[in-house]
């Protein structure tokens, strides 16, 4: 070979070398010199991510000080800055998220560009409230319809969005637009998606119930989603109504009525009878116009997903919020990790629509698969860029899962790894569900509430949570796991019932979600082992020793509770146990019995023991096995504390 092709060779090898070196320090991460971690932690992937070093060198630094952990688990606070320490990065404490945070509005919706193109649009106006305060039928008046009737249980289980006309005395019948969201206290993700959204928050307060403790949190949601707020006092009706009594509560709340000097409007209704309802209707109209709402029709269409979920006959099904823009059949659309064409437009009461404008709701048909409810949607320039963008975002929705589910729902901390140096019981148990339910909303209410159940003895560990019906898929997921399958307002097919039965799989459906929750409750305590503890019977002072060589007989007196025959007894002598036996023998004056109550004297034997002395001190007990219940306490057994 010439001496020219081996000197380009070896130049050729030492410019690749300089491009790969070049390549991999323009491609390495600098580290973060000051973490901001929240109450939630850090995963250990994402803080070797911070720290720019490897997953392994955050595993082998907690090894070195004596916790285990692997790659897709979960880091509380302590442990990151245990961490963070080691490779000389200060950690900084998130304020841990407030309920009323959710409530926040993070998109605006209206850029620069739009600012010439600015039209008024009708106002979005969210009714929220504490559980049977009457919400849905007040709505249901508006509307002229009757919407309450075929709820389960009687309370608003998901988000209804609706637009009426109504008439204001003018030249043509005004546009509102209404959101109905749920009361009852598991559905705070979806109040506060709601009043994420609105423009005027209707607060709806009983009046011959006052204000409860969702109508509170409605209050704080509207509040920190910083729109105005209107006050409807319903059911003045009633008996026992006092409309009076509810603004005193309200302005301990910070709401204060108009005629009290206030800023609040607060307008006595009755859901049933229509009084005070164009009042009501008069008061939202005159808030819109102080706000004077206008958004741009056409720019390319943008808002929220306000509910989602699987249609048997249309497949997935999106309820939209149109907050900017004009949504047309046939745009291509990204709502999170979901994408898709839309083949069909509805309007709130059904009927087939062309397009929808801003504050318009709206049912859309198109999408590959069911979005996640409070996700902002928006239209892309094409299929082709919607599908590339939901492929990224569905990257790291399935890293999040994987890594939750590896972890099997638990996170790693000090306090968790001290629990188990102190105890032989090792890993706490896990209960493995499989979740499905009507709505994309109703999967993210009951996780949060399920999430909120105290988990230090036995972890939730969901496979799987989706909308949708319960497929014989879901039955061999759960018979593969040794899981349980819950269903929340979907049919439950014979087919798959008789699935279910044959491989063994307990399967549940419910149509209210509390029902739902006190039954998982009552699961997850019949996987904790019952406990066995001792019980005080009695208390006695040795007062005398009768007999001599193995007879001998304690005389004893009984201070506290009674002696038992055959109970367990604990001899001390000062601060020294010096025996635990069982009782053998009682007697009361000459005659044998059973017990012996308190204030009375009596003579004992112990099984195996025979020293006693003048003082001794005995105290009785029984070994009583008792349930545990998740928050630590300890009741007597039932017999329902296992799903039958």
């Amino acid at each position: 070979m010439k001496p020219q092709n081996i000197e380009a060779r070896r130049s050729g090898r030492g410019q690749r070398r300089a491009e790969r070196a070049a390549k991999a320090e323009a491609e390495k991460k600098e580290r973060e010199e000051i973490l901001e971690v929240g109450p939630e932690g850090l995963s250990v992937r994402d803080l070797a991510d911070k720290l720019a070093i490897n997953e392994a060198e955050v595993i082998k630094t907690l090894f070195l000080k004596g916790v285990a952990c692997s790659v897709t688990q979960t880091l509380d606070r302590d442990l990151v800055v245990m961490v963070a320490e080691a490779f000389e990065t200060e950690v900084l404490f998130e304020e841990e998220k407030k309920v009323e945070d959710d409530a926040r509005k993070v998109d605006e919706f209206q850029s620069e560009e739009d600012l010439e193109f600015l039209e008024a649009r009708p106002p979005v106006a969210t009714i929220m409230g504490h559980v049977d305060h009457g919400k849905t039928s007040l709505l249901d008046y508006i509307r002229q319809t009757r919407v309450a009737k075929g709820e389960a249980g009687g309370i608003t289980q998901a988000i209804g969005a609706y637009q009426v006309e109504v008439d204001m005395g003018e030249e043509d019948p005004r546009k509102l637009t209404f959101l109905d969201t749920p009361g009852h206290e598991a559905f705070s993700a979806m109040r506060a998606r709601g009043a994420r959204v609105t423009d005027v928050a209707i607060v709806i307060c009983a009046a011959d119930d006052g204000v409860k403790p969702q109508t509170v949190e409605a209050i704080r949601h509207a509040q920190a989603a910083e729109v105005p707020i209107i006050v409807a006092i319903n059911k003045i009706d009633k008996e026992g109504a006092n409309v009076e009594r509810v603004k005193q509560m309200l302005s301990e709340q910070g709401l204060l009525p108009e005629e009290w000097g206030g800023e609040t409007p607060m307008i006595p209704v009755s859901a049933h009878t229509g009084q005070g309802v164009p009042e009501l209707l008069e008061n939202l109209s005159l808030v819109a116009e102080v706000c004077e709402l206008k958004a741009n029709p056409c720019r390319p269409a943008a808002g929220t997903v306000i509910e989602a979920f699987l249609d048997k006959a249309r497949g997935p099904t999106a309820t939209m919020l149109v907050q900017a823009g004009t949504l047309r059949v046939g745009d291509a659309v990204l709502a999170g990790s979901m994408h898709g064409r839309v083949r069909a437009l509805l309007g709130d009461t059904g009927e087939p629509i062309e397009e929808a404008g801003p504050s318009t709701p709206v049912q859309i048909l198109g999408l590959n698969d069911v979005p996640t409810a409070g996700t902002t949607f928006e239209v892309c320039e094409s299929d082709a860029v919607a599908r590339q963008r939901a492929s990224e975002a569905a990257i790291e929705e399935r890293e999040g899962r994987l890594a939750e589910q590896a972890g099997g729902g638990s996170k790693v901390t000090l306090a968790n790894l001290k629990e188990d140096w102190n105890s032989d019981e090792g890993e706490p148990a896990k209960l493995n569900i499989i979740l499905k339910a009507d709505t994309s909303g109703s999967v993210e209410a009951i996780k949060a509430s399920l999430g909120s159940l105290p988990q230090t003895k036995v972890v939730l560990r969901f496979l799987l949570a989706q909308p949708g019906e319960i497929m014989q898929s879901d039955i061999d997921l759960a018979d593969a796991s040794g899981g349980v399958v819950f269903g929340f307002n979907v049919s439950l097919p014979e087919a798959v019932i008789g699935h279910a039965t044959q491989r063994g799989v307990e399967v549940r459906s419910y149509s209210v979600i509390y029902d739902l929750i006190d039954e998982v409750t009552s699961a997850m305590e019949g996987l904790l082992v019952p406990v066995t503890e001792k019980e005080l019977v009695g208390e006695a002072e040795v007062r005398a020793v009768f007999g001599s060589g193995s007879t001998k007989i304690a005389g004893c007196f009984v201070n506290e509770g009674k002696l038992k025959k055959g109970v367990m007894v604990e001899v001390t002598r000062g601060a020294k146990t010096v025996f635990e036996g069982e009782i053998s023998s009682l007697r009361r004056i000459k005659d044998i019995v059973k017990e012996v109550e308190r204030g009375l004297e009596c003579g004992l034997q112990v099984s195996g023991f025979n020293e006693w002395k003048d003082g001794d001190n005995i105290t009785a007990y029984e070994m009583v096995e008792k349930v545990q219940t998740l928050d630590g306490v300890v009741e007597p057994p039932k017999e329902d504390d296992v799903l039958a």
